[in-house]
């Protein structure tokens, strides 16, 4: 978990809200993300920020960061063709 760092307790704070107003618990979030609860309990505490990869799903479930959850399915050209739609938008 390299991602580790200082407890951040807003971000804590943020995520603990976002459970409540979900009205889901971590092991429910675990397993709709497909993820440890472990994970969840990480982001969830403050000790992981979701830079990049599972973490990352996390923490957009969480609204801690922005983005979207893609179904693991995804094929490589609905990617691109997502990736290439979110440029145009950033560009106008």
């Amino acid at each position: 978990m390299a991602e580790a760092q200082r407890i951040d307790k807003a971000r804590a704070a943020r995520a603990r809200a976002a459970l409540s107003r979900l009205g889901v618990t971590q092991t429910q979030l675990a397993r709709a993300l497909g993820v440890s609860v472990k994970l969840v309990n990480e982001v969830a505490r403050g000790r992981l920020i979701g830079e990049r990869g599972k973490t990352h799903k996390v923490a957009v479930a969480l609204g801690l960061k922005d983005g979207e959850i893609l179904p693991e399915q995804t094929s490589t050209e609905e990617l691109i063709a997502r990736l290439q739609r979110a440029a145009k938008e950033v560009a106008v």
